[in-house]
């Protein structure tokens, strides 16, 4: 059975009558870098509502607040990105704005990148849940379900190892700031 919208004749009837009008509606209402997402969004609620579709003039109407619905969910997506946008510019670079201390500061994340890589993964996580996440150790036993006391002690071990990866002197290494890949395009 082909589930292709030209294979529904109503559906195909109802896009050919109205695309022009839920295109112009979007038009006026987003950017027009949005317009044909939100008219395509709006056709796809359509096909797979098409059973619930009105008869005659409501069928548009019907159409509309769709579009409605669609145009103010785009406008909300918008508004958190610009939101976010703003946050980030607040925040500046969090390597200041000098490239030769960016090429540095690139070079050695990667290299704790590499060495957490090089331990097992209960180490690279536990690691993780202190560095990325921020969680202290009776926080990480909930996550993963242990002891706060066990969690403490592979939290330490962990450090150890990592400290002896990247070849740190020191009776007690301070918390390794691993950096997150999410800068890096995402975990590995």
């Amino acid at each position: 059975m082909d589930k292709s919208p030209s294979a529904n004749p109503r559906f195909s009837e109802v896009y050919a009558l109205h695309v022009d009008s839920i295109r112009r509606y979007c038009y006026r209402r987003l950017a027009r870098a949005d317009v044909e997402d939100a008219t395509a969004e709006v056709f796809l609620v359509v096909w797979r509502r098409v059973d619930q579709l009105p008869a005659g003039d409501e069928a548009l109407l019907w159409i509309y607040g769709i579009a409605r619905n669609v145009v103010r969910n785009q406008n909300r997506s918008r508004l958190r990105l610009d939101r976010l946008r703003g946050k980030l510019a607040q925040r500046g670079s969090p390597y200041g704005e000098d490239v030769a201390v960016q090429v540095i500061r690139r070079s050695e994340d990667q290299e704790v990148l590499d060495a957490l890589a090089a331990l097992r993964p209960r180490d690279q996580e536990v690691l993780r849940l202190a560095a990325w996440e921020g969680l202290k150790p009776a926080a990480i036993a909930s996550v993963l379900g242990i002891e706060p006391h066990a969690a403490s002690m592979r939290l330490q071990r962990a450090r150890h190892r990592l400290a002896g990866l990247l070849d740190i002197r020191g009776d007690e290494p301070e918390v390794v700031a691993i950096p997150s890949p999410v800068s890096e395009g995402g975990e590995r």
